[in-house]
């Protein structure tokens, strides 16, 4: 077992032991109270031309449902369009996660968006709350066009009066080169601070999913199946080694202890190479 296996097991060992019983659902449909999940762009952002062509897109929930660059080349918006983040209360087990296209878990209320300019236009926040009052997600986007990235920051707080065991998780379906000409195969490797879908060879391009480092547990990974992760085992579907050709995903998790009403922000994005 290679050494970045082996960590990853030995980071959350019991919970992917415990695995996710129950399953995710493809396309949950949740009340009207809820926000449901949904892949349909509500900001889109372009800058540059040919090779220096960039476009990207957030939803209304905050999930990132398209990546194109250069002009034509499409690394996210290609068959099911996953891509999200997920919350476990470690402490019961509860899991709050919108994919877009791969469904959300019906447990959140409707987001609430702060974009002065209107869609398309930055700055841009997302805030959204789990229906039980517990967390409360706040991502906020910008864009760097010098090298094509998303970034995001992400701000988890734990609302309650209570100390709270977490992971927050970020995941995409990464389809690179336009899924490959048709047939959803890439190279899948990570690092410490990056996981990343691509194909090798000359003219191809990947993406990564990065984050900036902090002083909290946090580990890349990636899976051997296109399918959402769950957000208590991010272990449970690890190629049996890397690099791993096929048609995988990418995920990176965050995880701690959040004291009574405390919150932690994470720097991120996804960056073309």
């Amino acid at each position: 077992m290679s050494v970045k296996k082996w960590f990853l097991f030995a980071a959350v060992l019991a919970l992917a032991a415990y695995g996710f019983a129950q399953g995710q659902q493809r396309a949950h449909k949740s009340d009207g109270v809820r926000g449901d999940a949904t892949s349909d762009c509500q900001s889109t952002f372009t800058s540059g031309t040919s090779l220096t062509y960039f476009q990207f897109c957030t939803t209304i929930n905050g999930n990132v449902t398209e990546f194109q660059s250069p002009a034509g080349v499409e690394a996210i918006r290609e068959g099911a369009y996953d891509e999200g983040y997920g919350i476990c209360d470690y402490d019961t087990l509860t899991r709050y996660y919108d994919w877009a296209d791969g469904g959300d878990s019906g447990n959140w209320l409707a987001s609430v968006i702060s974009q002065p300019g209107g869609p398309g236009t930055f700055p841009l926040k997302i805030t959204r709350t789990t229906s039980d009052g517990v967390f409360t997600l706040t991502q906020s986007f910008t864009r760097t066009t010098t090298v094509p990235t998303v970034n995001f920051t992400m701000t988890l707080k734990n609302q309650t009066a209570v100390s709270k065991d977490y992971g927050l998780m970020r995941y995409a379906d990464i389809d690179a080169n336009n899924a490959d000409g048709g047939d959803f195969n890439n190279e899948f490797d990570f690092d410490w601070d990056s996981a990343w879908g691509y194909n090798p060879g000359f003219n191809s391009h990947g993406v990564s999913l990065f984050t900036v480092p902090t002083n909290t547990t946090r580990f890349a990974f990636v899976q051997d199946t296109s399918d959402p992760p769950d957000p208590c085992g991010p272990v449970n579907n690890l190629p049996s080694s890397t690099p791993w050709f096929g048609d995988g995903s990418v995920g990176y998790d965050w995880n701690g202890t959040l004291g009574p009403h405390k919150s932690i922000t994470i720097n991120g994005g996804y960056r073309r190479f």
